[in-house]
């Protein structure tokens, strides 16, 4: 989709702009705003009960009338209280993940007490308040799984525990409003929905930004596993190594296989993990040997890489077709062909199986 006129969120899709949409949203799901403009009262409204209602496996109120908002409030980003009972705790990101325990900090100062809205402190019985993390950028099922997973200092599961509200949960509350409703809204639905969506469009030979394989990582993952059923054998982000040669990687380990794949943008690595040091050597050579065996039995072309490193981390083949060593796969125009590149992935998952069952 093409936008048609300048978009406001091009250049304000921070953390702090997304904090002020949210805020504005929900504010406008407060009673006395129903006769004011009803189209975006009604948008509040279906905002807030999407929070509540579509995340936790519990009822939030059953109607709204007061909403009271803080941002930054203890440093939580957004906090919101409704009818003076209800909390909503939204950590929100754009691209960024959680960090330095800030969940369970947060998760802690509401239900002590300790944070504020509106210049009054809140307490919220457990049953009342909904931690929610929000974000728009893309995350790996890894990073959903430590989220809704997180714990206590005291390594207990944060209870009520943190639900995640993400972009596709987000554009079906936006796409519910009529696009006449506002344009601050059609900007903010026009923006999430064409970020994450440019790979589509680029050829393989063109420059892939960080929303490029974002959004081609995030879409082969759910491709890979759509029932979720590999949370822990997959995932992907942006590596930085030592070297400071950085990428974009994504890996999987497929069920049962001692070994993994890596691909590390534009390529494709078969990688092991060795703990002991005096065995590095002697891992590397075998499984090199067992990959390139199983790869000629099964008639995929698989290489030495350029150079043998060695480490705990170590690539021991690399997928080759001829001159071109690309593991992504392009319609008749040069741009990626998503089915056909989960082709050549499935391939290389069963040259690791079969190395395995050979080994």
């Amino acid at each position: 989709m093409t936008t048609q006129r300048p978009n406001l969120f091009k250049y304000g899709g921070k953390e702090l702009s997304q904090d002020a949409m949210i805020c504005w949203l929900l504010d406008w799901a407060n009673e006395c705003y129903a006769d004011v403009c009803p189209d975006l009262h009604k948008a509040g409204r279906n905002f807030a009960e999407a929070l509540f209602c579509n995340k936790h496996e519990r009822p939030g109120p059953k109607s709204i009338y007061k909403v009271e908002l803080e941002q930054q409030a203890s440093r939580i980003d957004v906090l919101v209280w409704i009818n003076d009972e209800y909390a909503l705790l939204i950590e929100d990101k754009t691209d960024s993940n959680q960090h330095s325990g800030q969940l369970e900090r947060y998760h802690k100062r509401v239900l002590d007490g300790k944070a504020q809205v509106e210049g009054k402190p809140i307490k919220p019985s457990k049953g009342k308040f909904f931690p929610i993390f929000l974000k728009t950028g893309n995350m790996s099922r890894a990073n959903r799984d430590s989220i809704e997973n997180a714990k206590s200092k005291e390594g207990e599961k944060l209870d009520p525990p943190y639900r995640i509200f993400e972009r596709g949960d987000f554009l079906k509350v936006l796409r519910d409003c009529d696009r006449g409703t506002s344009e601050i809204l059609s900007d903010f639905r026009n923006y999430l929905e064409e970020r994450f969506e440019s790979w589509r469009d680029k050829r393989l030979t063109e420059d892939w930004s960080r929303e490029d394989w974002e959004g081609f990582y995030h879409s082969l993952e759910r491709k890979l596993d759509p029932k979720c059923e590999n949370v822990q054998n997959m995932g992907w982000e942006y590596v930085n190594p030592p070297s400071g040669d950085g990428f974009w990687g994504f890996w999987w380990y497929p069920e049962g296989a001692a070994l993994y794949l890596q691909a590390k943008q534009g390529e494709l690595h078969f990688k092991i993990d060795v703990e002991n040091r005096e065995k590095w050597r002697e891992r590397r050579g075998h499984w090199h040997e067992r990959i390139v065996e199983a790869g000629e039995s099964a008639g995929v072309p698989v290489v030495k890489p350029a150079r043998f490193g060695l480490g705990k981390t170590m690539t021991v083949a690399v997928l080759k077709d001829g001159d071109d060593y690309d593991w992504r796969q392009t319609d008749g125009e040069g741009r990626l062909d998503l089915e056909k590149t989960v082709e050549v992935l499935k391939k290389a998952e069963r040259v690791l199986q079969a190395a395995v069952s050979t080994s």
